[in-house]
């Protein structure tokens, strides 16, 4: 479900739910800006689910959020 899955990365980002949605938005913009994405596609997937469970396998992280956005 998205509520458990939304938990996972949401721990992912320290807990910090405001946090992890700003993120999942960032990765999103570059995800549709070209991006390649860094897991597994799903056909039909939207990006912003992509950019979750990117940041759920650790592989968007908090300290690569922060350098984009400085």
């Amino acid at each position: 479900s998205m509520i458990s899955r939304s938990d996972v990365a949401i721990k992912a980002c320290g807990g910090d739910q405001y946090l992890m949605i700003q993120m999942a938005s960032q990765r999103t913009r570059e995800i549709l800006t070209g991006s390649d994405i860094r897991v597994p596609a799903i056909e039909g997937e939207k990006a912003n689910s992509t950019a979750v469970r990117e940041i759920e396998a650790g592989l968007y992280t908090v300290d690569e959020y922060n350098q984009s956005s400085t």
